[in-house]
């Protein structure tokens, strides 16, 4: 079975026939999907003509912390007993859980808003979640999709090959797969149904309710604590790139330390995940983006742009100090790749003091801290369906930049905390450096540099 949550209720939805465990009928499915959405609207239009709800939307609690979530799941198991640990065992067992959301966003920010935490126009689409799911899809009123994995189980590849596949799982294709004999349509099961009334009554209740409530208005603070900004820059892509002779992510990555390092007025360390897949296990290593080469490059380019594209010998200076910070990022990610990185061994080394032993002074030295404050986040992403993609920053005084290098295009997905106001500088300076690279790489192939 899977999940279905509407409006923050939860139900069971079976989409495999018991007896041939085969895909149900689409016909079906589709059946089932509209019984969740019918039930939730209509017990939330009821709640409101009547001021009194019976939908607890649990989901709130799992956006907390995970200390305040395992006490909550505490008070809940101690409220509902045997029935609220099935229903949890019902939730937690299903394959996925899908978020039909009451949410219509248009722009990609709207969009980013509703997938990274519910946070859209409909303030409670944030109990419509249940974040402990390693898999949520959402899909909005009017048609948008998204889809969120978490973290800590699993990196970004495994999440385009999912999501590569929904893509190219048309409507007639689905309906051609699971064509078959007619089936009985099976009704929805509401999985917090049975104990609904146990969790509101007597003390338990008001402690469940008081629960649900600090776990609401924490999610909305932390939210309104944030900013996402998404830049769609269209000047050019990874094929403009590559006709220059430059490895498309690592241009990029020039332009967001160049942006960055305009931003905060000097470079600091970034980050930039590195599949190590090949390997047994393999996750992830870090590139390291700060480099002497990356360092010079910055340097001449200013911490404004100069506008001195007609001076052949800073357009050269300037290409030769490109193409020394791309050489160095390329020579570094494939390190990287083969597993000679430095982060994932420091780590190990790290997770070998046990407690009270004194660490190594290499793991307390002040310059180690601080480059390993990654005030910079920075992961590639690119699939032709991807319409944006992100993540939330790293450190309180640091920037998240997911980013997507398509053929004629760049998509930038920027996030910080709120009170520093940096996404939409940073997006403004992104495409400032994106656009005065490419003026460098023009004027070389116009010939500037070799008058």
């Amino acid at each position: 079975h899977c999940i279905v949550a509407r409006k923050g209720r939860f139900f069971k939805v079976a989409f495999i026939d018991d007896v041939t465990q085969e895909a149900l009928p689409l016909s079906v499915i589709e059946d089932q999907l509209q019984q969740c959405v019918q039930i939730a609207d209509a017990d939330d239009d009821n709640a409101n003509t009547n001021n009194h709800n019976n939908n607890l939307q649990l989901g709130w609690l799992t956006s907390g912390n995970r200390d305040d979530w395992a006490h909550a799941r505490e008070a809940l198991l101690l409220a509902g007993g045997d029935k609220l640990q099935s229903a949890l065992e019902v939730l937690e067992s299903g394959a996925i859980l899908l978020c039909l959301d009451d949410e219509e966003p248009e722009s990609r920010r709207q969009c980013g808003n509703v997938f990274w935490h519910g946070g859209g126009q409909n303030n409670r689409t944030g109990g419509n979640r249940w974040f402990d799911k390693s898999v949520q899809i959402f899909v909005t009123n009017n048609g948008k999709l998204g889809l969120m994995g978490e973290h800590s189980m699993m990196d970004g590849m495994p999440m385009i090959r999912l999501a590569d596949r929904v893509a190219n799982m048309t409507y007639a294709k689905a309906q051609e797969r699971t064509a078959g004999g007619s089936v009985a349509v099976t009704p929805v099961e509401d999985i917090f149904g049975a104990c609904a009334e146990e969790l509101q009554k007597g003390y338990h209740g008001d402690v469940v309710s008081n629960l649900i409530s600090k776990a609401e208005m924490a999610l909305k603070e932390l939210i309104d604590n944030h900013q996402l900004h998404v830049q769609s820059f269209q000047a050019f892509g990874s094929s403009y790139i590559k006709q220059a002779g430059y490895s498309p992510d690592a241009f990029v990555q020039q332009a967001i330390q160049l942006a960055t390092y305009r931003l905060f007025g000097k470079q600091a360390a970034t980050y930039e995940a590195t599949q190590t897949r090949p390997f047994l296990h393999g996750r992830t290593e870090t590139t390291r983006a700060v480099s002497t080469a990356s360092s010079k490059f910055l340097d001449r380019m200013g911490l404004k742009p100069l506008y001195d594209e007609h001076d052949p010998q800073a357009v050269n200076e300037k290409l030769e100090l490109l193409s020394g910070a791309i050489d160095s990022h390329v020579k570094y990610m494939r390190g990287a790749a083969q597993g000679l990185g430095v982060d994932r061994h420091l780590l190990g080394l790290a997770l070998l003091v046990k407690d009270g032993e004194e660490p190594p002074a290499l793991l307390v030295d002040p310059v180690t801290k601080r480059s390993k404050h990654w005030r910079v986040s920075t992961s590639h992403l690119s699939h032709p369906r991807f319409d944006n993609w992100g993540f939330g920053e790293v450190v309180p005084d640091g920037v998240g930049v997911a980013y997507g290098i398509k053929n004629d295009c760049c998509l930038f997905n920027i996030t910080a905390r709120r009170e520093h106001d940096w996404t939409d500088r940073l997006s403004h300076l992104l495409e400032e450096a994106l656009l005065e690279m490419r003026t460098l790489c023009d004027a070389k192939e116009a010939g500037v540099s070799r008058l």
